[in-house]
């Protein structure tokens, strides 16, 4: 058998002594040996096997480590984004009402942004020209239109305040004197459109008008009950009485229970 012949033979027992342990999850040979598993195994020995991760654990890439990485727990105030996968971590978002402070979601908090921003998906973004929020809202919203109020704008809006509208009051006023020149007086009224305070302020008044509503219906309904009690009471008394008059009225029964014997003259 000549070299050439020797060296092929000798490819062939390789990979056949090789293929078993990568068919096993293992990712690196060397000397007959696995030394790095896939994703989604663990190397159980220096010189030995590789082992799938439980349901709890993963590991994203080859690795030799006797061990795999701890799957996240979305749980409390986090959800499932993705459930953990043998070669995939888990991933979590906040619950509704709340975001995440980093790209892992390691912490959540309020989905509130600050004066002059608005939260789009788990960002703040600044509000866009022509619109604003005071840092109560969720959402910016649009200025003010003056114009559709039948005014103009006193002052500019921000990010972080409303456009304030307002419409010119020119008064002339006559001196006493006739040479005068009359005098004119230029003053700005401010214009208030829809706010979220009057809305506010609506709502509350609805709901004060509610329990008011409420309260009077409850102490029409006790009152009611109780002259009801009392009339009652009444007719009981007056027929009480009527009884015991009529009992007044009978004859009355003799002692000992004899009848009364007639009288007669002796002989």
């Amino acid at each position: 058998m000549d070299a050439a012949s020797l060296t092929l033979l000798s490819g062939l027992l390789h990979i056949l002594c090789i293929q078993p342990v990568l068919c096993n999850g293992c990712h690196q040979v060397r000397q007959g040996c696995c030394v790095q598993c896939n994703p989604g195994y663990l190397l159980s020995k220096k010189c030995g096997r590789c082992i799938p991760c439980p349901v709890t654990g993963y590991t994203d890439k080859p690795n030799d480590k006797p061990f795999c990485q701890h799957c996240q727990r979305c749980e409390g105030i986090f959800h499932y984004v993705e459930r953990c996968t043998p070669t995939r971590n888990a991933a979590c978002t906040c619950m509704p009402g709340m975001r995440c402070t980093d790209d892992k979601c390691s912490q959540c908090e309020t989905d509130r942004c600050s004066a002059g921003e608005e939260l789009v998906g788990q960002n703040c973004n600044e509000c866009p020209p022509g619109t604003f929020n005071t840092g109560a809202e969720h959402t910016c919203k649009a200025w003010k239109d003056c114009s559709a109020l039948g005014g103009i704008i006193v002052t500019n809006g921000s990010r972080t305040s409303d456009v304030v509208c307002g419409e010119y009051n020119t008064k002339v006023t006559q001196s006493p004197g006739a040479s005068e020149v009359p005098t004119t007086t230029t003053r700005v009224r401010l214009l208030s459109g829809p706010s979220p305070v009057g809305n506010h302020l609506q709502v509350i008044y609805i709901v004060v008008s509610a329990a008011a509503v409420l309260l009077l219906a409850v102490i029409c309904v006790l009152c009611r009950q109780e002259l009801t009690a009392r009339i009652k009471q009444v007719f009981q008394r007056i027929k009480q009485a009527e009884e015991e008059e009529s009992c007044e009225c009978r004859s009355p029964v003799q002692e000992g229970g004899e009848e009364s014997q007639p009288m007669t003259l002796e002989a």
